[in-house]
């Protein structure tokens, strides 16, 4: 074989271990960009109780791993009144040639009141 082929090889075979391994946590950060956002907005839009529940019914609707739940989440407001929701969590992911690795994830977005358009921090 040539050198190329079996370096292909390998990378594919190395891409397709850490998308075994982290592929799902890190499409769960990729749902919860959109969830975290919406929640923000919702709360820009009418009152916080309400952006409690749309976050908790979209992490549902969407799938997300029942690892992740809405405690997870914290709601405060910024500087000028800004709604702001973020959220952060780690999983610890076992590997199989050592003890494993910790893997952090945050998704934070603000909203001003009114806004039709959430910030990613």
């Amino acid at each position: 074989m040539k050198f190329l082929t079996v370096v292909l090889i390998v990378a594919a075979v190395l891409g397709a271990g850490w998308a075994y391994y982290f592929g799902e946590y890190y499409i769960d950060e990729y749902k919860m960009t959109d969830v975290v956002g919406n929640a923000a907005l919702t709360w820009g839009a009418y009152n916080e109780a309400r952006a409690h529940v749309e976050l908790k019914d979209q992490m549902r609707q969407r799938g997300v791993g029942e690892y992740l739940t809405p405690e997870e989440c914290t709601f405060y407001e910024d500087v000028g009144q800004t709604h702001v929701v973020d959220c952060s969590w780690y999983i610890d992911v076992q590997l199989p040639f050592n003890n494993g690795r910790r893997v952090n994830f945050r998704v934070a977005y603000a909203a001003e009141p009114g806004s039709t358009r959430a910030e990613r921090l």
